[in-house]
C-alpha cells in the first residue's frame, strides 16, 4: 500500500555539530545559542530575517552548507537505519523516501489537522530552499520481516555514532539494492501513520503540487520532490508521553471548581505529587494541592471521546473554564515531555499559575484506531519522545 524509495541525500560531515532538534521545539534561548555556530542546521530551519527575507536566508544557508562542504552529497541510492539509545529508552527505524502520492491517496494516514499559518510558513520555506531537512516521523504496525532486515543492516559499522541531547545517535547506511528491494516489497503491504510532522508532510505535498503544475502530471515520476523524507518506525518502537495542560487563572473559585468537577469525576485528595497510572485517571495540581480525578461515566460514543484529552476538553475546559479552542485561548498553555510531577508542580507553586493538569499518555493503539476511522486527535494530544534529529539526512528536492 506504500511505495518507499532510497535517497541520494546530503549528509553532514560533522553531525554532532550540525544536527539539531526539530525546528518547532527549539526555544528562543536555544536558537540564539545554536546560531553562534555557523555550521549549525539552525541557520537553515530557523533563519534570521523579516517577511520573505526569512525564506531567502534559508536558501542562502543551504547553499552555504554545500559550498563550504559542511554537507556532502551521496551518489549511491541509500536507505538508512537510525537508532537513538539511552539507559532508559531506545528506539530505531528507517530513514527513506515515501511516495507523496500515497499521502494524497490516504495510505499515509493523518491524525491531526494542519493550521493555515504554520503550513504556509513551511511551504514557503521548502519552496525557497528546495530541501527537506526535518524528518516526518511515521510508523507502521509491527512486522517481523521488516524488523529482521533492519537488524541485518545494523550488522555493519554505523556511518554515524555520536551523543547529543542525552542520547547516543547511530546511523547505518544501506546501498545493497537487493535489501532495498526487499524493503520496498514489504512496505507495499503496509499502511503508515504520521506520528510527528504533519505540517512538514503537508508542506512537502504542497511543494509537489507546484512542481506537478510546472512539469505536468505525467512527467518526473522519479523526481526527488515526489517523495517525503520520512523516519519510519514500528509501532512497538514508539514512546508517547503526555501533553499536559497549564491553566493560568481559574475564572471561578477553587471551591466552586471542585464542586462542579464532582458531576463527572470522583475526586480523591492526594498528599504528594503523582502521575496518573491508567487511562481515565487524571492528576491535577490545583493551587499547590494534588487531586486524583476518576472518570465516572465511561460510556463513550467512540474511541476519540474516550481519550483523556477529549474528556478534559469536553467536561472541564469548555464547560467550566470557558476554554473552547485550546490552540488559541491565552489562558492555557501546554507542556510536553515532562515526566517528573515535582517539576510539574512548579508551574503552580513557583510560576503562579492556578492549575496543572497531568494526563495519562495516549496509547498508540487508540491513535491507530482513530486514524483508521478517518478521525482527528484532539489538539496537543501526543508528545512523541525522544524527538528525532533534524539534519541527519537532507533531501534535496531539485537534484537527482
Amino acid at each position: 500500500m506504500v511505495l518507499i524509495t532510497p535517497l541520494k541525500p546530503y549528509i553532514p560531515i560533522n553531525p554532532e555539530e550540525f544536527c539539531t532538534n526539530p525546528y518547532d521545539i527549539i526555544s528562543k534561548e536555544e536558537e540564539q545559542e545554536l546560531k553562534k555556530n555557523p555550521n549549525s542546521l539552525v541557520h537553515l530551519i530557523l533563519p534570521d530575517g523579516d517577511g520573505d527575507e526569512i525564506y531567502r536566508n534559508a536558501a542562502k544557508s543551504y547553499n552555504n552548507f554545500k559550498e563550504k562542504k559542511i554537507i556532502k552529497k551521496e551518489d549511491t541510492p541509500s536507505i538508512f537505519v537510525y537508532r537513538q539509545e539511552s539507559t532508559n529508552f531506545c528506539h530505531q527505524g528507517l530513514i527513506l523516501g515515501v511516495s507523496l502520492q500515497d499521502y494524497e491517496d490516504g495510505n499515509i494516514v493523518k491524525h491531526e489537522n494542519t493550521r493555515e499559518k504554520p503550513l504556509k510558513d513551511r511551504t514557503n520555506h521548502i519552496v525557497s530552499s528546495n530541501v527537506a531537512a526535518g524528518l516526518v516521523w511515521t510508523f507502521f504496525k509491527a512486522n517481523k520481516k521488516i524488523k529482521a532486515l533492519i537488524e541485518k543492516i545494523k550488522k555493519k559499522e554505523p556511518r554515524f555514532n555520536f551523543e547529543k541531547y542525552g542520547y547516543r545517535h547511530l546511523l547505518w547506511q544501506e546501498t545493497d539494492h537487493k535489501i532495498i528491494q526487499k524493503l520496498e516489497d514489504l512496505f507495499r503491504n503496509e499502511k503508515i501513520y504520521i506520528a510527528d510532522g504533519h505540517h512538514r508532510a503537508a508542506s512537502a505535498s504542497e511543494y509537489r503540487k507546484i512542481k506537478l503544475k510546472q512539469a505536468g502530471a505525467d512527467k518526473n515520476i522519479k523526481a526527488p520532490w515526489q517523495n517525503l523524507l520520512s523516519y519510519v518506525a514500528s509501532d512497538d518502537q514508539i514512546r508517547i508521553l503526555p501533553y499536559n495542560r497549564v491553566i493560568r487563572k481559574l475564572p471561578i473559585s477553587e471551591k466552586d471548581f471542585l464542586k462542579r468537577l464532582e458531576s463527572n469525576f470522583e475526586i480523591i485528595s492526594v498528599n504528594n505529587e503523582f502521575n496518573p497510572e491508567k487511562k481515565n485517571e487524571i492528576a491535577i495540581c490545583l493551587r499547590g494541592k494534588w487531586y486524583k480525578l476518576l472518570v465516572k461515566n465511561k460510556k463513550f460514543k467512540d474511541k476519540h471521546d474516550s481519550l483523556d484529552v477529549a474528556i478534559l476538553q469536553d467536561r472541564v475546559l469548555d464547560p467550566l473554564l470557558n476554554i473552547k479552542d485550546p490552540r488559541s485561548d491565552e489562558n492555557i498553555f501546554f507542556i510536553g515531555g515532562t515526566q517528573d510531577p515535582k517539576e510539574m508542580e512548579k508551574y503552580v507553586t513557583d510560576d503562579a499559575n492556578d492549575l496543572f493538569v497531568n494526563l495519562y499518555p495516549v496509547d498508540i493503539r487508540d491513535l491507530e484506531i482513530i486514524a483508521d476511522e478517518g478521525g482527528v486527535m484532539p489538539p496537543k494530544s501526543t508528545w512523541f519522545d525522544p524527538k528525532v534529529l533534524s539534519g541527519l539526512i537532507l533531501h534535496d528536492l531539485g537534484e537527482n
